[in-house]
């Protein structure tokens, strides 16, 4: 019996906060025994990038009736909108629908009341603290959560009767880097120092105070400051940040638990606010005095902490680094899944890991930007499937409606998460690959390393392997004599050359056998050349049957044709020399055509010590075959060809 599921979609970039809303989210659906399908991916900023093509098909996955209801957690650079423009009949399925922090048109929301928790950071610096100068470090200047937090700033300053300057205020992204460029950028104006800083992310703040104590200025003995999301590097930072806890496991939890009513048929509030909790510390100057004293005691130990945590996220980052190295050079299929294999082996804990590519995009010759299309095929094509480290023989073939391998779907009890993530090159639709059990992959942006990763290097794979696959064609058509299907003289002066010295480096004989089709020119004068085309391709025909694998064969003129390969001796040339006036006669009892098929044939066999070439040997077997022709004629002056 398949088990119940809720899907949750998410847009995120920071991968920490969105594990603990699914663990708040597993938690709740665990006491029932269901399972979550987590279709996740990375937006790029800008609404028109083509990565956010790419990256939000993922949602195309999705089959609606396949689940109780929907999760939606896209609070990230304009995520709304960018479902919205690329997938609005997912929003109008009739679902149950619940969605986390982001407001979304007739949809339930549950919202961390963000305005009053930054309105109460900032009061706290003016009535606790005396601050009358404060810096504020946004997020992005369209992102929600930067205009909640930037106008919550703003209000509380003019409530206190504080001025409201514009250049005190500067909206970056969140990440570490900007609060370090903030410093900068406030320097520049001579106001890097105020009584406060109000960043809007704990990444900025570690960036802003990281930035100001290689410039010889502490928090919080020169500037207090503040961030926003109670993140694990602001709980171990030295002094640690004083900031806001979302409960963002809670956000999980409650969401999911408002989702279950609806699905049950219950009312539920159509907004659900819930308070974030103010947490100070000692970037704000908040300590206790035994805190402060126990903070500079055990500082030293912090030191030591940071330093072998760092240490281990450095190895880490080196492997990723390198299999990334190794992921972009790797120049087949086999190469780029054994170093997809070894990085998996970092984490014991998956259970499983799938990646599938779309079947017409598999199976394509044309370069992706051609062969991409909106969604995902009927049919994909399993090119990686991973369980406990261990490659699965599974089918090759999977349904789009399957998602995974049924290996990797686990029936046991218990609430289990399956992450979906879109493999695509610049907004090209390539496939999309599944971590089962996995979740342990969010921390540290590692998912976001592995999906960059793939999505880059597998496109230039596949790119890769279709360039080989035209050259392949290409090839065949430069090597191959149209007609009959046979090497040509391109092909015999590159294979049939190659056979040559191969061979006669080892040592070995080689058959040169010479062959001139009779009454070419009285097939085509009386019946036409089609029936001549005729004549060529069926003889063609019994030079590969005969042939086989081991033997190269040579349309070398018109109706001039020419086999290279290994014999063991005189007697095996003779034989086959017979086998080949064999095969043609039964060709000639079994088609019944108005004239026969034959050959002259002239042959010698190679001296790998001689200093000959291998054109020589043709010339002579030519000559032979030449001397052989004579003979017949001479032997039935008056036959007709049938």
């Amino acid at each position: 019996m398949e088990k119940h599921k809720l899907a949750l979609l998410a847009a995120v970039w920071d991968g920490e906060i969105l594990e603990t809303v699914i663990d708040g989210i597993r938690e709740r659906l665990a006491e029932m025994g269901w399972d979550l399908h987590v279709f996740l991916c990375f937006p790029v900023f800008g609404l028109d990038n083509p990565d956010n093509f790419g990256n939000y098909n993922i949602y195309s996955l999705v089959n609606y009736e396949e689940y109780e209801g929907f999760l939606f957690s896209v609070n990230v650079v304009q995520g709304y909108e960018l479902l919205k423009k690329y997938h609005p009949e997912l929003i109008s399925c009739g679902k149950p629908m619940v969605s986390l922090e982001t407001e979304m048109d007739g949809v339930p929301t549950i919202i961390p009341d963000g305005y009053k928790a930054m309105y109460q950071i900032v009061e706290h610096l003016i009535t606790e603290h005396g601050c009358r100068t404060l810096n504020y470090v946004g997020g992005g200047a369209e992102h929600q959560d930067n205009i909640i937090r930037k106008k919550a700033y703003m209000d509380a300053l003019t409530a206190h009767g504080i001025p409201v300057e514009e250049r005190r205020m500067r909206e970056y992204h969140f990440v570490t880097s900007e609060g370090r460029q903030a410093y900068r950028d406030f320097k520049e104006l001579g106001i890097e120092l105020p009584d406060a800083v109000v960043c809007a992310n704990d990444a900025m703040a570690l960036g802003y105070c990281q930035e100001a104590e290689e410039d010889g200025k502490y928090p919080p003995e020169d500037f207090l400051i503040t961030g926003y999301d109670n993140d694990e590097n602001a709980r171990t930072f030295t002094p640690k940040i004083t900031t806001i806890d979302k409960k963002v496991r809670m956000l999980g939890y409650v969401g999911c638990d408002i989702l279950l009513q609806i699905i049950r048929g219950e009312k539920v509030p159509e907004r659900v606010l819930y308070e974030p909790e103010l947490v100070l510390r000692g970037s704000c100057g908040c300590y206790a005095p035994e805190e402060r004293e126990a903070e500079k005691a055990d500082a030293r130990q912090l030191q030591r902490q940071s330093y072998y945590r760092q240490r281990k996220e450095s190895e880490y980052y080196d492997k990723v680094i390198r299999i990334r190295q190794e992921l972009a050079l790797a120049t087949s299929e086999d190469l780029f899944k054994w170093v997809l294999r070894d990085f998996l082996k970092m984490y014991d804990d998956i259970y499983g890991f799938a990646m599938c590519v779309n079947q017409d995009v598999y199976y394509s010759t044309q370069p992706l930007e051609i062969t991409w299309k909106p969604g995902y095929c009927k049919t994909q094509y399993v090119m990686m499937s991973v369980k406990r480290n261990k490659e699965m023989d599974g089918p090759l073939l999977i349904k789009k409606s399957q998602l995974l391998p049924n290996d990797l779907k686990i029936e046991e009890e218990g609430s289990h998460v399956y992450m979906f993530m879109p493999v695509q090159k610049t907004g090209a639709v390539i496939g999309y690959f599944v971590v089962v059990d996995g979740c342990c992959l969010l921390r540290r942006r590692w998912i976001y390393y592995l999906s960059n990763s793939i999505n880059g290097a597998y496109g230039n794979l596949r790119d890769l392997e279709n360039l080989r696959k035209i050259n392949k064609r290409l090839d065949s058509i430069y090597m191959k004599d149209a007609l009959t299907d046979l090497y040509n003289r391109f092909g015999y002066l590159r294979d049939g050359y190659e056979m040559y010295e191969k061979n006669k480096g080892c040592g070995k004989r080689l058959l040169v056998m010479f062959m001139d089709m009779n009454y070419l020119k009285y097939i085509n004068d009386t019946f036409g050349h089609s029936q001549g085309d005729n004549a060529l391709v069926l003889f063609a025909g019994v030079l590969k049957k005969c042939a086989g694998k081991e033997k190269i064969v040579v349309r070398y003129g018109g109706d001039e044709f020419l086999i290279i390969g290994p014999v063991e001796n005189a007697e095996a040339a003779e034989a086959f020399k017979l086998t080949l006036l064999q095969e043609l006669e039964q060709l000639n009892g079994r088609e019944k055509l108005p004239y026969r098929v034959e050959a002259s044939i002239g042959y010698i066999l190679t001296d790998p010590k001689s200093d000959k070439e291998l054109d020589d040997y043709v010339e002579e077997a030519d000559d032979l075959m030449y001397k052989e022709k004579i003979r017949s004629k001479k032997g039935r002056e008056n036959a007709i060809p049938r």
